[in-house]
């Protein structure tokens, strides 16, 4: 890979800017030697060459025109000059993002105070009049799709955190057995006590391991008192970025108390 092109993907990881990186795999025998070739695309910059200006220029066109919002690594097809050829699509970005399942009443200010907050939202329903872009115009991506094939398209491990607030238990434990295992640093699921307990005895009785179990924050949020839908996705949202701070949550006031008796 070209020097320049390396320092400007270190340059977007420092300053976490998106970059869409396209290599070149699969070839006609006679551009054998043009695999591996590597196009780097970010907002400001455009770097590298696949086969030549005008090939370039149609891989370009593809990625930045595309109707498919990129989720995950994939690969795809461009004829060119009576040649099939292949590439791989991947893309970097710092940018926190979160998953949530269910785009009930609580999804929507959930949403819309994660995106205030950072985080790039991908928000999944099975339901048409609820997973749309006019409920959730701050969402990065809104996948309207059953959840266990919504779950298998979607590239798990890239969500920083995972939330659960389907309409129903069994909602629930098809998005749990999917999620419960990935590395995202905050996985919670709404629900009562009741519930909750339910839910985590089924899946120790189903083989998975206490330690991952316990990894669900459920019931999810802080302890706030939250009643209405604005307040429950508030509690969900202070513990995430108190999660991610490594935060005890004690109230300010305590600790300048404490700290100047």
């Amino acid at each position: 890979m070209d020097k320049d092109i390396l320092f400007k993907l270190a340059e977007c990881a420092q300053q976490a800017q998106p970059a869409d990186i396209i290599t070149l795999v699969g070839t006609p025998p006679d551009k054998h030697n043009a695999a591996g070739s590597t196009l780097v695309i970010t907002a400001d910059y455009t770097g590298g060459r696949l086969i030549d200006e005008t090939f370039t220029r149609l891989v370009i066109d593809k990625v930045t025109a595309t109707a498919t919002p990129w989720t995950k690594p994939l690969l795809f097809e461009i004829t060119y000059a009576g040649n099939q050829y292949r590439l791989f699509w991947d893309k970097i970005s710092r940018r926190r993002s979160a998953l949530v399942l269910g785009a009930g009443h609580i999804s929507q200010p959930l949403t819309e105070f994660l995106a205030k907050v950072g985080y790039a939202v991908t928000v999944v329903d099975d339901r048409p009049d609820f997973a749309n872009r006019t409920r959730f115009p701050q969402a990065e991506q809104v996948v309207c799709r059953p959840f266990g094939r919504a779950l298998t398209e979607l590239a798990l491990a890239g969500f920083g955190a995972i939330i659960i607030v389907t309409r129903g238990h069994r909602s629930d434990m098809e998005c749990i057995r999917a999620v419960i295992t990935q590395p995202a640093s905050y996985i919670g699921m709404i629900g009562s006590q009741g519930r909750v307990r339910g839910a985590m005895k089924t899946l120790l009785e189903e083989g998975f391991g206490r330690e991952a179990v316990d990894r669900l924050r459920a019931p999810i949020g802080l302890d706030i008192g939250a009643e209405t839908p604005e307040e429950i996705a508030l509690s969900i949202v202070a513990e995430m970025v108190a999660v991610d701070r490594n935060a005890n949550c004690r109230p300010l006031s305590d600790k300048w108390r404490y700290k100047h008796g």
